[in-house]
């Protein structure tokens, strides 16, 4: 039996239980969370699973000396001693028996630290971006189904109620034809993001570009992009971008990002307006949704269910916490999947080949060569067989919904 480009796949690697086969965390008590990575945006996860109801805090690894003490001293827990502090994340997990490892390291650290978490039988629950390269993303599907351990990716604008209520109006209204997102906000980030190339795309458009796939409810299958570097930026690479995508839907999704333009700053969420077959809807990133359709009735009904809903809710990565553990309790693949988070991912890496390139890029044909470059550096010789198995990335990524 083969699969694409003649693979013979009776030799692949047996697959562990894929996520729903993984033991339930018990439900009567609150999940054991380490956390890796003690900087900006380890003190804000550590202060999230301390506040939350669903987790606590049982340890911080850094390698930066004293730096997982600071975190634990300002992370709110009652008594700091009672959270153990390390230089290794999956060792400390290991030794305290977490339930949960918490990455939002550096991006180059997301797949050693994720690989070594898999296969030490860790739950993990990452910052975006998945991993530093498209090619370290898809070596991380492998390993999660050798392994069978989840791997979620916390994509935190997916947990606001309006991008809630716009996927539900697409899904009654749509399909769409074009959306698009406008974010304009005037930053001067110090650190790396000075240096790194193309940093508002790898920084801001995965927020974007994974809102949009959810609210339309459609994956990418080609962009083109360009960008824009004034005499003024403090960026050493295009911190302006323009990207149009193709959709699966037929549809298209434009995003205007900026962080060189002074005045009118958007919310850090853009400014959105979606058009779709039986209506439209506009949202400024921070407010309440405005629906529209050709009948001014349902116009008013819709608009008064989005307004009614007013109660506070957890959002953000104190959503993405709960998502997580309710997913290992319940014992069900979390939204925001490794499988399911790739394609936003991909679309980030997309606009910046057809950035660097110029022209259109096909997803698909990013996704292939990016398989073959994995390939190529796994050290783990059943996480290449099984790459090598696939007849597609693309096939890989639907066979897990």
């Amino acid at each position: 039996m083969t699969a694409g480009h003649g693979t013979d796949t009776s030799a692949a690697p047996t697959l562990a239980p894929h996520l729903t086969g993984f033991p339930r965390l018990p439900s009567d008590r609150p999940a054991r969370v380490v956390v890796v990575g003690a900087g900006g945006m380890g003190s804000w996860w550590s202060r999230e699973v301390v506040a939350s109801g669903v987790a606590e805090l049982v340890g911080v690894a850094d390698l930066v000396e004293g730096a997982p003490q600071r975190v634990i001293a300002q992370s709110g827990v009652a008594d700091p001693s009672t959270v153990a502090a390390g230089t290794d994340g999956v060792e400390l997990a290991l030794e305290v028996g977490a339930d949960l490892l918490i990455d939002p390291t550096v991006p180059v650290a997301h797949h050693p630290v994720t690989v070594k978490a898999l296969h030490a039988g860790i739950p993990v629950l990452g910052e975006k971006p998945v991993t530093e390269t498209l090619p370290e993303a898809i070596s991380l599907l492998a390993h999660t189904q050798l392994t069978g351990v989840p791997f979620m990716v916390s994509q935190s604008r997916r947990f606001f109620r309006q991008v809630r209520q716009l996927r539900s109006f697409v899904a009654a209204n749509g399909p769409t034809v074009l959306t698009s997102a406008f974010f304009s906000l005037f930053t001067e980030m110090e650190g790396y993001r000075r240096t790194q190339q193309h940093p508002l795309l790898r920084d801001m458009g995965i927020h974007a570009f994974d809102t949009a796939r959810y609210i339309m409810d459609a994956d990418p299958i080609a962009v083109t992009a360009q960008g824009a570097q004034p005499e003024w930026s403090v960026y050493e690479h295009d911190a302006t971008v323009t990207a149009t995508f193709e959709m699966s839907d037929g549809s298209l999704f434009v995003y205007n990002g900026t962080w060189n333009a002074r005045g009118l700053p958007t919310y850090w969420n853009s400014e959105w307006r979606i058009g779709a077959q039986l209506g439209s809807a506009t949202w400024d990133g921070k407010g309440v949704p405005v629906l529209g359709t050709e009948d001014e009735e349902e116009t008013a009904r819709l608009q008064a269910a989005v307004d009614a809903e007013s109660d506070e809710e957890p959002d953000q990565i104190a959503a993405s916490l709960i998502e997580c553990v309710s997913a290992l309790r319940e014992g069900r693949t979390p939204m925001c999947e490794v499988h399911e988070n790739l394609l936003s991912f991909a679309m980030v890496e997309a606009a910046v080949a057809s950035v660097e390139r110029g022209g259109r890029i096909e997803i698909d044909e990013l996704l292939e060569q990016a398989r073959v470059d994995a390939i190529a550096a796994e050290a783990d010789s059943e996480a290449r067989d099984l790459m090598q198995s696939w007849g597609s990335v693309r096939e890989v990524l639907a066979a897990a919904r």
